[in-house]
């Protein structure tokens, strides 16, 4: 199978997005032709190479808008970093809240909470390496630090 009609189309796109100076839209291309290559298409035409790019790459910025949309990206510069008042011990409070994770929280709920929050994982690759729906590691993710808000709140009291 040859997909030079398809490798066609990704040049002409892709220097038209670099004309444009659209990074965005260069990366949904990327994303957009690797999908392609790896599945079944194969093109008849330039023109069809192009549609189908063209539609593949469409569909790829929508959902990466929809991604953005549902969890935004705050940069660190946005971010009002304020010191704890004098009399709150941050070890102390450390100390207490990973007890409350180690005694709380089920195994699943900590290898979620730990790759997620300190290895910086993100929902998808966890839920691959897991064997999980992303949707249900989210919702563990958020099971888990209701679990500590609630019962730090109550210790509090």
């Amino acid at each position: 199978m040859s997909k030079n009609f398809l490798i066609e189309a990704y040049k002409k796109l892709r220097q038209r997005l670099q004309h444009e100076d659209l990074h965005e839209g260069e990366d949904a291309l990327n994303d957009a032709f690797c999908q392609l290559w790896s599945g079944p298409y194969d093109p008849a035409t330039a023109l069809e190479g192009e549609k189908l790019l063209s539609v593949a790459t469409h569909r790829r910025q929508i959902s990466l808008w929809r991604e953005e949309k549902r969890h935004p990206h705050t940069s660190l510069n946005k971010v009002n970093i304020t010191q704890p008042p004098p009399d709150i011990d941050i070890q102390e409070t450390f100390v207490q809240i990973k007890t409350l994770i180690e005694r709380q929280l089920t195994p699943l709920q900590k290898e979620i909470l730990t790759r997620h929050d300190i290895n910086d994982e993100t929902y998808k690759q966890i839920a691959e390496n897991l064997g999980m729906q992303e949707a249900a590691v989210r919702m563990q993710l958020s099971r888990a630090r209701n679990i500590i808000r609630e019962t730090y709140k109550k210790t509090k009291r």
